[in-house]
């Protein structure tokens, strides 16, 4: 039979009520997160969440609340051997000491696991906690061996392949997930020697490096300006839903180009000196189409660079860094000195 106006209004009404996604308050939102958090409902994710990844510089922390936040994309941004890779791998190693396993993407072949398992081992041994329980060595490279093993690493080149990982990685996080929640439930009856912790966090180091292969070298063509730009946006749109899903921190590292122009002299460095997404003659990697895809955006770089001292200089330069961060939903704008050592970076008091 047919419908009236009416009952077509009522019908449609009724469906809307049935199907339809219905707004809630920021207040109602924030409890049935902290529910489904609690409760380890929400895609597998185990009762035991890690809320922050620390960066191990503690300026750096307290200004970002604690440390890296889950649920969103941060970037590491800096020149070439200024230690951006050193941070990524000090992250892995701070995720674990804070009960959270990794998955690193290394599209440049820098990983270095030697140099992963000295921040480890180094960063157990200044560990109080951990050197309050440690009676002799061995058992601190035990410690160091178990977090390199909840470090997963995907090594790739194209864009096309980063894509891929990216998919498959959902499968990964559940079972890693699903298997750290059976550790800890048979941890109080089991002798099992590998500690199992559940994935916290995703690092692609770097994400410039397969554009600049598949799209940067093949001229500047409206054709690949677009597919480039369609590549960037679906990177962004997966490592987003995946920080969202699962509850993790992503962090992409970043690398820097020249914006062109004449060739520069050491003034115009003293005046370029606080990079930033786009400041002076150096930008960030990716341009516009990726800058607004991060949340949080922490630029390192030397205090005297030692790609644009002279011979004479470099002798006399300053070993020590700068980290800026540059962006950040939590906090305004800071800077402070590090240094790298075996522990990684280490915030320095005075430059």
């Amino acid at each position: 039979p047919c419908l009236t106006y009416v009952e077509c209004n009522r019908l449609l009404s009724r469906i809307h009520r049935e199907c339809a996604v219905q707004p809630l308050s920021a207040l109602e939102m924030m409890h049935r997160t902290q529910t489904a958090l609690c409760n380890g409902q929400q895609n597998h994710m185990p009762s035991f969440v890690v809320g922050k990844i620390p960066t191990g510089l503690p300026t750096l922390d307290a200004h970002l609340h604690g440390g890296l936040p889950i649920g969103s994309i941060a970037e590491l941004v800096g020149r070439a051997g200024v230690g951006k890779t050193h941070l990524a791998q000090q992250l892995c190693v701070l995720a674990a000491q804070s009960h959270g396993g990794a998955v690193y993407i290394d599209a440049e072949k820098k990983l270095s696991l030697i140099r992963l398992r000295e921040i480890a081992f180094e960063r157990i041994l200044s560990d109080q906690n951990y050197v309050a329980q440690l009676q002799q060595q061995p058992h601190a490279h035990e410690l160091a061996q178990q977090m390199l093993e909840n470090v997963t690493v995907h090594p790739l080149l194209s864009t096309r392949e980063l894509l891929d990982t990216l998919d498959q990685l959902e499968n990964e996080i559940i079972l890693r997930n699903s298997d750290a929640a059976a550790y800890k439930q048979r941890e109080n009856t089991s002798n099992s020697s590998t500690k199992r912790l559940p994935v916290r966090l995703i690092v692609v180091d770097s994400i410039a490096a397969p554009i600049r292969r598949d799209f940067d070298m093949m001229g500047s063509s409206s054709n690949t300006a677009v597919h480039r730009a369609s590549a960037i946006f679906q990177i962004a749109k997966r490592l987003k839903q995946l920080a969202y899903d699962y509850q993790l921190a992503v962090v992409v590292v970043n690398q820097v180009g020249s914006s062109g122009g004449n060739k520069p002299s050491k003034n115009d460095f003293q005046r370029n000196n606080t990079l930033d997404i786009h400041d002076g003659e150096f930008t960030a990697s990716l341009g516009t189409a990726w800058q607004y895809c991060v949340s949080t955006r922490i630029v390192l770089e030397h205090e005297d660079d030692p790609h644009r001292l002279h011979q004479e200089d470099r002798s006399t330069g300053s070993s020590v860094r700068m980290a800026t961060l540059a962006k950040s939903m939590v906090s305004k704008r800071t800077k402070l000195p590090f240094d790298l050592t075996k522990q990684g970076l280490c915030e320095v008091s005075h430059v």
